[in-house]
Order: C-alpha cells, then structure tokens, then sequence
C-alpha cells in the first residue's frame, strides 16, 4: 500500500563572498533574509517507510545590495539596468550557481516590491539613480511547475524492466524547466510508463526540483550525469508500467544521499543532450538501475561517441582539447572555455576525430569521444578550436562569417551554403553510439544510431552528391 510522506524544510541561499564590479560592491545580506518554506513529497510502499533523500538545497528569494558609484551614475542610469548588470556579474563569479538574472525577472522583482533605494520600496524599473544611492533587492523565485505526462510518440531502442534507450529527436527539451513546461522527454517518459504528473517546486531562480515520485524503497535516486552540472542541459553535452510493480522512474543531481549539496530531481534521468541534440541517451526506470548507470558515467566506462560537422576543417586529422568550462560572463545562456585546471569552471576533456573535409575543406565530418560530460562541451571545444559546429548560432557556426568560411573551400557558394544551414536548423551534432553495462545483468550493451534526415540531408549536400 502506497502512502505519502510529507518533508518540510528552509533554507537561505547566500554567496560565499562579495565581489566587485566596476566599481561597485556587491554583497548578500544575511541577518533577517527572507524565506520561503516548502513541502516535499515522496512516496513510500508502507507507512513505516522512510525518504531516504531529501533535497536540501532550495532557495529563497536571494537578497542583494549595492552601491552606485560616481562613474556608474555620469549618465543616466535606470534602476533595471543597473540590477541587471550588477547581479549578472556577482553570479558569474560563482562557478556552482544555477542562478540566472534578465531584465523580466528583476522588472517583475521591482514591480513586486522587492526592491529599494536608499531604504525607500520603489515600484518603477526605469528610475534613475544618482552616485551614492544604495539599492537594495530581492529576486522572485520562479512558480510552481507541473510536469504533467503528454502521449508524445517515443523512438525507443531498448526497454525492459530496468532501463529505456531512447532516440531522442532534435528540438526535444530532455527535462521540464522554466520556458520548457511541455513537450520534453520527461512528459513523454511520464506518459509511456503510465506515471501521474510530477509536481515542481521553485529552486533558485532559473531551476526547478520534482517532488513527487514513486518507488519501492521510498527514497529518492540519484543525479544526472552533467556531472551535474545545474545548467539547462548537458550537449557534446514515477509509477509503474504494467509489469514493472513497484518500480520508479527517478533522478536526483546527486547520486549521495547526504544533505549537502544542491540537489535537481528528474524522473530516471541520467545523463542529458541538448534540446538541438538528436540522438541516443539512457533512462532508468528503477532506483537501483539509475544509481549504478550514474556510477558507470562517474567511473567514465560508459561508450560514447558523438558526430558532428564543423565551419571549416582542423588542420590535425585528430586531436585532444582539454580546458575547464564555465558559463560565460558575458551570456549565462552560454559556456565559455578557460584555462584547463584553473579556478574558473570544472575541467572538460574532448578527443576527435577529423572523418571527411565537406565542401572542399570550406567544413568537415567530425567524430567526438568524451571523457567528461560537461554543459555544451563539444560545442564550446569545437569553438575552442576555431571550427564550430555548423548552424550553431550560439557558437559562431551559423551567420556570414561562418557562411564565408565553408564557401571558401570552393565546392558550394555562400547562397547554397546558406539555405543547407537553413533546412538543418539546429547545431549540427548527434548523439551516434552508446554502450554501458547493463545495470542488473552486468550484460554490455551497445546501440548505434544513424543521424537523422536532417543532418544527412546536410551532409550528403556538403559532400556534393
């Protein structure tokens, strides 16, 4: 007999330390910030059952201050704009934030009397400020989510009672998020195993956490393989069915079941690929098979192998890049490479493999091997390199300058190149092959999966046939 237990929990989200940006001091207040309390739900097979895991890290609304300085203020300077970029430029400096900061939140955040100057609430984005005011401000956390199961048709290559290999098309968001509430992996897996809705609660702002789930041990699982990484998504990175009986379809970022640590719950998975990412990627249905997947990515036994067309071909037929990735200060939305072992981001490491120059060099087939799976990896590595994945606006590999640089190589003219990059629409990367350790059976399994249409159309244009 299924029954609930509820979880009630606070906690204060605070940066380490303050930090300064053209010329302002940032810091975050501690004595009386506010906070929020929520309610976390898991589900056990008997009353005497106990939640193994709880997440423990759920934020609040995150309190600011700053001080404007006289140079800030010799023009003029709206309130908005000001929050913006000082908040922006305190999170960058904090490698393990999820946190995220646009003009909408912090307009919806001032709108809602969250934000003062010199003490006094104020209630327009576009006030001035003048040098010396202090601005005092609270970010709105995001609202509650539902990840509700939607009949979205499945490509499924493997299943059995323990796991699920998925073909996972290009424009499917793996997971629920803010902006993404419907049409991801999640609601499809949520359907397929006959799952009710999963309920969301608000993390620091730009995250969600599940809190509803599932399972014979009444625990929560374990994380997902980004290592993990609390962006979006990785890219190079629950009830039961039928005959599954009291199996669950979980995940947490963490695959300890210590209190520490920032914690996202999502329902079996285990590793991720971008939204513009086709390809094969793994799901556990039970908490036993999600655990030991997760330990096989940690342990780096897990095959990948990642293809790719590039701006451009690399002058070395093959190669290894090796930095650290954080996200960039100038665009959270993107990473950026940076010094391999250094303080800024977590050490990433790529090989590849140069497998055909296209379009007369002017681009290239290349094959990636991971050897960690952070956030946009091969997408930031390929950029590293100078040769971006084509049609990745993000990256430099769509727009004129990439347009010129596969037109040079002769063999296509720019307007051919460009209505190529148009039908492909999407970075040009696919998730081709996948081999892992069966969880329960220790049996090696190993899937293969063709690019799709898209991506072949593109290729076979590139080669000239």
């Amino acid at each position: 007999m299924l029954t609930s237990h509820t979880l009630n929990f606070k906690h204060r989200y605070q940066v380490a330390a303050p930090c300064r940006r053209n010329g302002a001091q940032a810091c975050r207040r501690t004595a009386g910030a506010k906070r929020i309390r929520f309610s976390l739900v898991l589900w056990a097979t008997s009353g005497d059952a106990k939640p193994s895991v709880a997440p423990s890290k759920v934020a609040a609304p995150v309190d600011f201050s700053y001080r404007v300085a006289a140079k800030q203020a010799a023009s003029k300077l709206r309130l908005d704009s000001f929050l913006v970029e000082q908040i922006a430029a305190e999170l960058a400096a904090v490698p393990s934030s999820a946190q995220d900061v646009s003009r909408a939140k912090v307009q919806a955040s001032i709108a809602a009397g969250l934000v003062a100057v010199n003490g006094r609430p104020v209630s327009k984005a576009g006030q001035q400020l003048r040098a010396g005011d202090t601005v005092t401000a609270s970010l709105l956390p995001p609202p509650p989510m539902q990840a509700i199961p939607e009949p979205i048709p499945l490509d499924i290559k493997y299943e059995d009672e323990h796991l699920l290999v998925i073909n996972k098309p290009a424009g499917m968001v793996v997971h629920v998020a803010p902006g993404h509430h419907t049409g991801t992996l999640v609601n499809a897996l949520l359907h397929h195993c006959s799952l009710p809705a999963l309920d969301l609660a608000p993390t620091e702002p730009g995250g969600v956490v599940a809190v509803a789930g599932r399972s014979s041990g009444g625990g929560a699982g374990a994380g997902e393989e980004q290592e993990a990484d609390e962006l979006e998504e990785e890219d190079e990175e629950e009830e039961e069915s039928a005959q599954l009986g009291s199996s669950r379809l979980l995940s947490s970022s963490s695959a300890s079941s210590s209190s520490s640590g920032s914690r996202i719950l999502r329902p079996g998975i285990v590793h991720r690929i971008d939204k513009g990412t086709s390809g094969l990627i793994v799901v556990a249905k039970t908490e036993t098979a999600l655990t030991r997947l997760q330990a096989q990515f940690k342990a780096r036994t897990v095959d990948r192998l990642y293809l790719s067309m590039t701006v451009g071909c690399p002058s070395s037929r093959s190669g290894r890049v090796e930095t650290n990735i954080s996200r960039d200060p100038g665009d959270r939305k993107r990473m950026a490479a940076a010094p391999y072992g250094g303080t800024r981001g977590r050490t990433a490491a790529s090989s590849y493999q140069v497998l055909e120059p296209l379009a007369g060099g002017g681009c290239a087939l290349v094959q990636w091997k991971l050897d960690t799976g952070r956030t946009h990896q091969i997408r930031v590595h390929a950029k590293h390199m100078g040769h971006p994945l084509l049609a990745d606006d993000t990256y430099g590999g769509g727009g004129p300058a990439a347009l010129s640089a596969v037109a040079k190589g002769g063999a296509r003219s720019v307007e051919e190149v460009k209505a190529c990059l148009e039908r492909l629409g999407r970075p040009a990367l696919h998730a081709l092959t996948l081999g892992f350790s069966h969880p329960v059976s220790g049996k090696r399994l190993s899937f293969e999966q063709p690019p799709p249409e898209d991506f072949a159309s593109a290729l076979e244009q590139l080669r000239g046939r």
